[in-house]
């Protein structure tokens, strides 16, 4: 059944997302900003400048859109490269826990468990995985680099290691959260040679923020480490990450990793550590996990990292169970062989029974609806007689949260609204002058809008309705919806007021 559940997860996951993979409009609001950032810089354009209406960087460092300016050079824009980079993301991160899944428990069918359960985590995730977006890149990138750590006696590996660490940072700032962790468990596991580590990853990120600090005039640091961090963080937010999402929708993942460490801690001290490195990755990851899900605005994605981690547990469960084997036989060792024999093979059996439950329970928190995720035909029709709007209308358009259409349409982008305004610390300071200028100066022919938080910030209404009237409310078939993270949907059309 447990073998069952995990191909029947890994099919439907494979299913949706390739129905999502070709779809060519939004799934989340923030990939548009994403495809529009890789664009930039698939056009060798400067990024990290001051917020104004034409850009406005995301506040991730830039590894995802960097790569995803590459393959637009070759492929032209679109969603459907940066979906198949976090798709095949997606994959390596599968295949590297069934990898340490196997290297840990020494079964095949626990191994193929573990990974399924990933696949199988899709809805916990709120269908994150192959969306442009950095998470799918982050976590693969942040089990691969901690993969090649714990498992590094030679300096080869713990060269690779701290490469693949740096990269890890690269592409989402907490990635440094890893690192210090991985360098904290190399120093108990191979001595001085962690500072080899240390050394090379250092080496790897610092000048990187230097140079890109300087050569952008302080922007990178603006963007990247303070609105990063600007977003305020709410207790109540850690408790619902904890009550609802580790001990709920995660529950059967979360036991089988407390009970690895309680039984460990028990046998073996602080040594189990160094026994089951696993257990110091899935810690991290849980911390990195409900440092996003507690900031404000945190989304289902920020849920990866521990997920993806938890995967491993019930490979390092088994494993904890089978050293406490020979202890427990020998506790209750008999001198009638017939018994001890029995008494073995019952003890055996018992953390494969309980394993397996637990993996089919976790199974089951995460089952879903697969055509809950799949665009339908109705929402890329609705795509389609949006753009055909679009590019019906005489003059330049502000598509405010979906710059990608105006483009589709043949008009000039704009910075996305949503990027703006945490550009402008949460609403904080003024608008950008140029946007100002436009607006002012009724410089485009229609202002569309999804009435989203984003929109709505009084200063930027106060603006529109100034020098634009509500003009249409389009029907909720003639925009495309969409489906993960935030609602948003085109829904109202400004024209200047004559």
């Amino acid at each position: 059944m447990t073998l069952l559940a995990a191909f029947v997860s890994t099919a439907t996951y494979l299913l949706v997302a390739a129905s999502r993979i070709a779809y060519p409009y939004d799934i989340d609001f923030l990939e548009n900003s994403m495809l529009m950032q890789s664009l930039r810089i698939a056009h060798g354009q400067p990024v990290y400048l001051p917020p104004n209406v034409e850009f406005v960087p995301h506040v991730y460092t830039p590894l995802y859109m960097w790569l995803g300016g590459m393959l637009f050079r070759v492929t032209g824009p679109g969603y459907v490269p940066l979906r198949l980079m976090s798709f095949g993301a997606t994959l390596i991160s599968a295949f590297v826990i069934y990898r340490a899944a196997r290297y840990e428990s020494g079964r095949g069918w626990l191994a193929i468990a573990c990974a399924g359960l990933y696949f199988g985590g899709y809805r916990i995730i709120d269908g994150w995985y192959e969306l442009a977006r950095v998470d799918s890149l982050f976590v693969m990138l942040a089990l691969v680099a901690f993969g090649t750590g714990v498992y590094a006696r030679g300096m080869r590996r713990l060269i690779l290691s701290a490469l693949a660490m740096a990269l890890v940072f690269y592409t989402k700032q907490t990635g440094v959260v890893f690192a210090v962790a991985l360098f904290l468990y190399l120093l108990m596991a191979v001595g001085r040679r962690a500072w080899l580590f240390a050394a090379i990853y250092l080496g790897l990120t610092v000048p990187f923020v230097v140079v890109m600090n300087s050569t952008t005039g302080g922007w990178f640091d603006y963007y990247i480490f303070g609105i990063a961090s600007s977003n305020p963080i709410e207790f109540e937010r850690v408790v619902t990450y904890v009550r609802f999402e580790l001990l709920g929708l995660m529950i059967s993942l979360s036991v089988m990793a407390m009970a690895t460490a309680l039984l460990g801690a028990r046998r073996s001290g602080r040594a189990i550590l160094l026994e089951r490195p696993w257990l110091v990755g899935i810690t991290v990851a849980i911390a990195v996990s409900g440092l996003g899900r507690a900031s404000v605005g945190g989304a289902m994605n920020n849920l990866m990292p521990a997920y993806a981690f938890l995967c491993i547990a019930p490979a390092l469960f088994f494993a904890e169970w089978k050293a406490w084997l020979p202890a427990i036989e020998q506790r209750w060792k008999t001198s009638e062989p017939v018994h001890l024999s029995l008494l073995v093979f019952r003890l055996a059996s018992i953390p494969a029974a309980c394993i397996a439950a637990l993996i089919l329970v976790q199974f089951i928190l995460g089952a879903y609806n697969p055509f809950r995720f799949m665009p339908s035909a109705g929402m890329r029709g609705s795509g389609d007689r949006l753009i055909e709007r679009i590019a019906s209308l005489d003059g330049e358009v502000f598509v405010m949260m979906h710059p990608y259409y105006a483009l589709l349409a043949g008009k000039q982008p704009s910075a996305q609204i949503a990027i703006v305004w945490h550009g402008r610390e949460r609403g904080a300071l003024p608008l950008p002058a140029d946007l100002v200028s436009r607006i002012q100066a009724r410089y485009y022919a229609a202002i569309l809008s999804d009435e989203t938080l984003f929109e709505t910030d009084p200063p930027l209404l106060g603006l529109i309705e100034a020098n634009y009237v509500r003009a249409e409310t389009l029907d909720a078939s003639d925009a495309p919806p969409t489906t993960t993270g935030m609602f948003s949907q085109t829904r109202v059309v400004y024209v200047p007021r004559k």
